[in-house]
């Protein structure tokens, strides 16, 4: 398994046709400010996808196209960074057409294999993601939830805090990552890779 190459290929402010490059896809999403921008780098071992330290700076579905040999074929996989959620500094109209875009863009996209849901270890669940766990067992989604920023706990917190989640989502896996120091790269690569 090993990451040939990723690029940028465009960044989406209105749902469209889905099936247009027709291969896997895998969605990234959370709030706003848990890294997902830095897993995609992290994942991918280049910088392809932005990163900023202030919150909100991801206002569109911004899609990479990756290649990558797995058991000596290669193959593409998308990947889709979306607007992280939860985020106050921003208009009310502009937050609800996040909202519309991503719902309409998953509900809609025969590709998307599964959602990679971003979460801050340090962080406790509110109801703004139970609302989260409830669209996507109401609209039967896969979802595998991902633990972020682990380096800022001991091993001790970080075993609690991933038995805690699981509470939260039984039926999905969870992975602790770290893009600091690239705790869980290998194992949520392998994941991504196993379910498309």
């Amino acid at each position: 398994m090993k990451i040939l190459d990723a690029q940028y290929v465009k960044g989406i402010l209105v749902p469209e046709r889905k099936d247009m490059y027709n291969i896997p896809e895998i969605c990234f999403l959370g709030r706003s400010n848990v890294g997902k921008s830095s897993m995609i780098n992290t994942l991918l071992m280049r910088k392809v996808a932005r990163t900023s330290s202030t919150p909100g700076a991801t206002r569109m579905i911004n899609l990479y196209r990756v290649q990558y040999e797995a058991k000596g074929s290669k193959k593409w996989i998308m990947f889709s960074d979306f607007p992280g959620f939860g985020y106050s500094k921003v208009s009310k109209t502009t937050y609800q057409s996040w909202e519309k875009l991503i719902e309409g863009y998953v509900l809609e996209n025969t590709c998307i294999r599964r959602l990679i849901w971003v979460f801050d270890i340090r962080r406790d669940m509110d109801t703004l993601d139970k609302t989260l766990i409830e669209w996507i067992e109401d609209n039967r989604l896969d979802v595998s939830l991902v633990l972020t920023k682990a380096d800022k706990e001991s091993s001790n917190v970080v075993a609690k805090r991933k038995a805690l989640f699981s509470n939260y989502v039984e039926n999905s896996q969870i992975f602790v990552f770290s893009s600091k120091d690239g705790t869980g790269r290998k194992e949520l690569l392998s994941h991504i890779l196993t379910v498309v």
